[in-house]
């Protein structure tokens, strides 16, 4: 898996944006088993959440797998720096 750690939430969200905008699907990583639907429903959380759910608001899984061709990265690449670039 290849991810990157944004600033925020709010970067994340407008990052996923301008990928999408530019064809590019990526996705948020995870959410934390103590806030999912499963984890609410049948689990239970025992002390401060101090780290999980702010890194986890930070993550985005980008769209590199095995048959990438080296044509493909290099558009992700190009639009990861576009994207900080212009920010």
């Amino acid at each position: 898996m290849f991810y990157i750690k944004c600033k925020d939430l709010e970067e994340r969200t407008a990052f996923i944006s301008f990928m999408k905008e530019n064809g590019i699907g990526c996705v948020f990583h995870y959410i934390p088993l103590h806030s999912s639907p499963a984890g609410l429903k049948f689990g239970s959380f025992f002390g401060e959440d101090t780290y999980t759910t702010i890194e986890s608001d930070r993550l985005v899984r980008l769209p590199l797998w095995y048959g990438i061709t080296p044509e493909e990265a290099e558009i992700v690449i190009s639009l990861i720096k576009k994207f900080y670039q212009e920010k």
